[in-house]
């Protein structure tokens, strides 16, 4: 049996924070499964003039130069010590530090699949002494697939019932879903794994674009869907369904998106075309509208996507920031009437919804060290079994990969069983 303090870390598509997660992570004896148990969890704001460099460069033909990559990618790794320092970790609570990083490009078609995640995971080990695990996105590429989302594995892992349906549906930056069909219903035929995962489009992308301008930057989102619920009267419904005949609402699975296509610069180019509609429209119906075009794109893929293969859905969990959105969450439960819609915390999956992607990449890193796989997505590109994850020693890397290696089950480790939320 091993078991590991895992600090996991993770900065998402909306560069407002990064958040912390310490777990204790344990694996059992004779079991594929292991035992997860949030110890803490804290976000820490991103540094804000690092912030607007990294907006400055995640969009198409944004003007840079290597050495400002280099630099930034540095940079990051300081952001990233810096987070855990002003988050008040102790780090002789923590065995392992496991980064995503901050994803600053992503391609997941064409003729060469890459993904560029940054935050020097040398300068986390330097500044820290511990050993830090990253480029979990990279295999996952490497080996022939998107590369996202990547918690379907995670999710299936805790949420799988023999009689119910269920999806966790994470509203981040962007949004992507997990579908777990029940074990005892049946799908349909060409699904060929326990579950299948994909970005319904844009999260909290646009919306927070669309208050960063309507503010003139002094506003970052829609605190506690405010301004959504004022304009809500003034939602232009031909507007949001012009938003969703966009290519990427009708290709097939699989499919990830990021801000290569929900930029910035789309948020701009929708509050134009309301305001040309509309010279009369207030800023909240402007915010209210593109709220609703990201909450009706997530029921649009389960009607397209999801209902098709599994049926009914019954019961679907919401995390990230977009689970503290009122008016999100309620169009959810008013398109999805037949299906409990919760947010993450309050149903079956145990977990707190702002926590769950550090939590995840916790979850990885332990895997990463341990050298276990994880399940494949239903729907895949191919079938090929990656390792997630590159290891940069700290100074306790021999005292960690001993403990490993004497572990009984190291040497019949396989593909990641359960995981059992305590």
């Amino acid at each position: 049996m091993v078991s590991f303090n895992v600090l996991g870390m993770n900065c998402g598509t909306s560069i407002d924070g990064i958040d912390i997660a310490i777990c204790k992570i344990t694996s059992q004896l004779s079991s594929p499964d292991i035992t997860v148990e949030l110890l803490s969890y804290k976000e820490v704001p991103v540094t804000p003039y690092l912030r607007c460099r990294i907006l400055g460069l995640v969009k198409p033909g944004a003007p840079t130069t290597l050495e400002d990559i280099c630099d930034l990618n540095f940079a990051l790794g300081e952001e990233f010590a810096r987070a855990i320092k002003d988050g008040g970790v102790n780090l002789e609570d923590v065995d392992i530090i496991a980064s995503h990083g901050q994803t600053l490009w992503h391609t997941p078609t064409g003729e060469r699949l890459s993904t560029l995640q940054m935050a020097e995971p040398a300068v986390i080990a330097n500044k820290t002494k511990k050993t830090v695990i990253s480029s979990f996105r990279s295999a996952e590429v490497a080996a022939g697939r998107q590369g996202a989302p990547l918690t379907g594995f995670f999710d299936t892992a805790v949420m799988a019932h023999p009689s119910l349906t269920r999806i966790s549906q994470n509203i981040g930056g962007i949004g992507n879903a997990t579908i777990v069909p029940a074990a005892n219903r049946p799908c349909a035929k060409d699904l060929d794994s326990s579950y299948f995962a994909f970005d319904t489009g844009p999260g909290n992308v646009l919306i927070d674009a669309t208050v960063r301008l309507l503010s003139n930057g002094k506003s970052h989102y829609d605190k506690d869907g405010e301004a959504g619920s004022r304009g809500e009267g003034e939602i232009d419904q031909a507007a949001v369904e012009a938003f969703l005949s966009r290519a990427y609402f009708r290709m097939k699975l699989p499919k990830t998106t990021g801000r290569e296509i929900f930029s910035d610069d789309l948020a701009r180019e929708q509050v134009e075309i309301l305001r040309s509609k509309n010279p009369s429209i207030s800023e909240d119906g402007i915010v209210a509208t593109i709220t609703r075009m990201t909450s009706e794109s997530i029921v649009r893929a389960y009607e397209e996507y999801v209902i098709p293969v599994v049926g009914k859905i019954d019961e679907v969990y919401i995390c990230g920031g977009g689970a503290f959105n009122p008016n999100i969450m309620k169009w959810l439960r008013e398109r999805l009437p037949q299906t409990k819609v919760e947010r993450m915390e309050k149903g079956a999956y145990g977990l707190r919804a702002d926590a769950k992607e550090a939590v995840l990449f916790a979850v990885l890193g332990f895997l990463g060290i341990c050298g276990r796989q994880v399940s494949i997505a239903g729907f895949s590109e191919n079938r090929q079994p990656a390792l997630l994850g590159a290891v940069t020693p700290g100074e306790n890397y021999r005292s960690i990969m001993k403990k490993v290696v004497e572990a009984e089950e190291f040497t019949s480790a396989g593909v990641l069983g359960r995981i059992i939320i305590k």
